[in-house]
Parts: C-alpha cells; structure tokens; sequence
C-alpha cells in the first residue's frame, strides 16, 4: 500500500518535540524523508540545531537539503515562542523576540525556500505554517503572541495568491491548533492562572472544560492535519486556515 508522502521530502522547524515532533514523526511514518531542526539539542533525536530566525541558518540548511536530497516537496515552519503578560509588561526588546522568531522565522523559511520547493519534478509542493487560534480570535496577556500567529496567518494567505499568481507550483495553508497538551500549554497555563484566566486547581481540567469536545488536544490531532495539507490529497487546497482546536473558536 503506497503511503501518503512516499518519495516526499519534507523540513520541520521546531521539531525537536511538541507538535513539531509529532508532525516530523507521522510525516516519517507516511513515507516522508524528514529534515528536523530547532534550537535545542534533544538526545537520541536527528535534530539539527538551527535558528529559524538567522538567515544564515536558513541558507546553509537549504544548501545542505539540496546537496543530499537533491529538493524539498513540504516546509513545515512550526518553530514559535509564547509570552505571557499584559501589553503594559511587554518590553520592545521582549516583543522583537516573540515577532524575530514566530514572524522572522516563517518570512525567511518561506521567502529562501520558494525555488527549492517550486523546482520540484511534478506535483504541486506544500507549505505549511504553524499558527494559533490566538492568530483568529484575541486572547487576554498575550498581545506579542497573538499578533504574530495573526501575521502568520495573513502571510500564508498571501503567499498562497501571490504563488498561484506567478504560476509557482507551491500551495501555502495555515494551521490553527488550539488547547494542545505540549510543554508549552503547560507552562503558559501557569501564568493563565496567575491572571485569572483560569480557576485554582487542576489547569488541564480547566482547559479541557473550555473545548466544546470536553478535552485538550494532543500533537498527533495536529500532525494529522498536516499530513493531510502536505499530502497530494489536498492538491486543490491553498489559502486556507485548519482550525484544530475541539471548538474552541465555534463558541
């Protein structure tokens, strides 16, 4: 039985766990050969250490997909940071952070890869992004965070006419997860709690008591979706946002 990504290959940023393992992991599973980079070093994982936000990086990484595997079918630009605190605590510094490398990062993975993934030999190549719910409907002491998975979200959009426009062979979509159990979650619910957002107790409860589906998500729910947008199954889909959150946004 043919697999989904057979003979693809694919670069995930921020794969070092969460959901960029998992996308990473099921993309092997389908058939992918998968380049996996991020800024930790991960013992016993094919992790290369890469900045999404240094074009340097960028470079040297693409040189070296193109050297070895001769191209790239699928981007994944996962890699992103979160900042918990109210607009008036939100240093310039702390909020170049949060757009350097949730903004930077998509921009220069997007922009330096465009000829690798539009010299493909046939087929359409598929860019992924990484967004949030945060980057559709506003959420309280995180105005950094959601603004950029804002701008992602934008961006993707905005890639998807401009390729199809200039007759590129790229689809571009966004994904949208919501309430999904990572390390992430878990330490952005502490300060969730410590504002108010949540009541004391058992954070995750309190977050699965805010999906319609009564429960968080896991990193698979979103790898899934993007096997899906990486796969020639939505060969007719670009533009869009894959909104993956139990609900949470329909209320």
């Amino acid at each position: 039985m043919t697999k989904r990504l057979e003979n693809k290959i694919a670069l995930v940023t921020g794969a070092a766990q969460g959901i960029g393992a998992a996308i990473a992991h099921q993309f092997e599973e389908q058939g992918a050969t998968v380049w996996r980079t991020d800024l930790q070093q991960i013992p016993g994982e094919r992790t290369r250490q890469k900045d999404s936000a240094s074009e340097d990086d960028w470079k040297s990484l693409l040189a070296e997909i193109k050297e070895t595997s001769g191209g790239l079918d699928i981007l994944v630009n996962n890699a992103g940071i979160e900042l918990e605190c109210p607009l008036e605590e939100v240093t310039l510094d702390s909020w170049r952070k949060v757009m350097s490398v949730n903004v930077d990062g998509v921009f220069l993975g997007c922009k330096l890869a465009t000829d690798m993934l539009a010299d493909r030999k046939s087929g359409l190549a598929s860019v992924i992004n990484i967004s949030s719910v945060a980057g559709i409907i506003g959420f309280p002491f995180q105005p950094s965070y959601n603004t950029s998975k804002g701008a992602v979200r934008h961006l993707s959009k905005t890639l998807a006419i401009e390729w199809g426009a200039s007759k590129k062979p790229i689809r571009c979509n966004s994904i949208h997860p919501g309430c999904i159990d990572t390390q992430m979650l878990r330490e952005a619910s502490i300060k969730w709690q410590d504002h108010g957002l949540l009541p004391d107790g058992d954070r995750m409860a309190a977050m699965s008591g805010l999906c319609p589906l009564g429960t968080v998500g896991a990193p698979d729910d979103i790898a899934h979706g993007a096997v899906y947008l990486a796969s020639d199954e939505s060969r007719f889909v670009t533009g869009i946002e894959l909104i993956i959150d139990g609900g949470f946004v329909a209320q």
